[in-house]
């Protein structure tokens, strides 16, 4: 009920999320996570995905060669150092911080 309301009220991990979003992984990855920019893949739908499985983005061979599933917890472990999640990834940044985390995972697992 808690997080109902602070949902509402605009606050909590999911609304939060979508400010970090756009602040730190937009530039790459679109606004609202489209790939419109054309930098990094489209991220609607990620959660639950195959790793490196959009057919109309050109992943780094590290990460096709990763395999797996996107789920919550390995985008936390790639968030937290792309290099050590798939060493040769191009992502360069990251997201140290748990509760930025979080609140950027809480965020993309509402993109459909």
């Amino acid at each position: 009920m808690f997080l109902t309301a602070a949902v509402a009220r605009g606050e909590g991990p999911a609304p939060r999320g979508e400010v970090l979003f756009e602040n730190r992984c937009a530039r790459c990855h679109g606004v609202g996570g489209d790939g419109s920019d054309g930098l990094a893949p489209a991220l609607i739908g990620v959660v639950g995905r195959p790793v490196a499985a959009r057919a109309d983005y050109v992943y780094s061979d590290a990460l096709k060669a990763k395999g797996g599933v996107w789920s919550a917890e390995a985008i936390n472990r790639y968030l937290i150092d792309p290099q050590s999640f798939a060493q040769g990834s191009d992502m360069e940044a990251s997201a140290p911080d748990p509760a930025e985390r979080q609140a950027i995972i809480a965020y993309l697992s509402g993109l459909r």
